[in-house]
């Protein structure tokens, strides 16, 4: 009776995991089909002639050179503020930690729309006469879409750098430390090196990420033609009125970048946050 019951045990066991495995296969196969269908779809829309009459129209054009150019910009702020704040987070022992970590979660689980609002408030409502009367508007500007974008995605770049330092082993650091070595002389001789390639991945993603904001930046700068159009504002514009070949060739070109953001990522061995 005991081999047989034993006997039974493992066939129910085999059967068990046979049959998770096969239901676990199915929904990976299931969503890679969903997700590729949806993409594929998108790419079939219109042929390549209207495709590229589209892309090539003056306020598409517009809206892409304004993107790159304001996305550049913020991912360098980003990790220029990041670089130190995401090296302190790692290597310190900060008060109030959680409160802190909470704080500088924030902007990333905040709903985007909220964000733009509370960008609003206090960039217009608290601070906007005193901006002014430096010349500094940052309300309904090309100015303000850095601000925006820089705000919404600076945490981001802190947890993904972060992520980067935290792989560094600090047994090298101590010893530098030990042999003289000045902090920042440790900072730049040793752990940057060995972060570099988790920090370039963090630049890529961020810069990804920056380029998609559209409810901070357009509650914040606003939606004007030919001033505060990136890609985002132009998709949602166009489609607005009806000009899906416009709003369907940016969003392809936005779903490309994506897709080349992801496996530069992912080449340079990205890891941690990506939300």
């Amino acid at each position: 009776m005991g081999a047989a019951g034993a006997l039974a045990r493992r066939r129910r066991g085999s059967l068990s995991r046979a049959l998770f495995r096969a239901a676990t296969w199915a929904l990976l196969a299931f969503t890679v089909a969903l997700l590729g269908a949806i993409c594929f779809s998108t790419a079939v829309y219109t042929d390549l002639r209207t495709l590229i009459k589209a892309l090539t129209s003056d306020e598409v054009l517009f809206s892409i050179k304004l993107t790159i150019l304001t996305t550049t910009l913020s991912t360098v702020i980003c990790m220029v503020w990041g670089i130190p704040v995401a090296y302190a987070l790692s290597r310190y022992r900060i008060p109030a930690s959680t409160l802190v970590d909470t704080i500088i979660d924030l902007p990333i689980v905040l709903p985007p729309m909220a964000g733009g609002i509370v960008l609003l408030l206090f960039f217009g409502y608290y601070l906007g006469d005193v901006l002014e009367k430096w010349g500094l508007r940052l309300t309904y500007t090309q100015r303000g879409i850095i601000v925006a974008q820089v705000l919404a995605s600076v945490s981001f770049a802190v947890r993904t750098i972060k992520a980067a330092f935290d792989s560094v082993n600090p047994r090298m650091e101590q010893v530098a430390r030990t042999l003289g070595s000045s902090e920042f002389r440790v900072f730049l001789r040793i752990t940057l090196p060995q972060a570099r390639n988790g920090i370039l991945a963090g630049a890529v993603i961020t810069w990804m990420r920056v380029m998609g904001l559209f409810g901070p930046v357009a509650l914040f700068a606003g939606m004007t033609r030919f001033y505060t159009e990136i890609m985002p504002i132009s998709i949602f514009l166009h489609e607005s009125v009806g000009e899906l070949e416009e709003a369907v060739a940016l969003t392809l070109a936005l779903l490309l970048l994506s897709l080349a953001t992801l496996v530069v990522f992912k080449k340079l061995g990205g890891r941690g946050y990506l939300w």
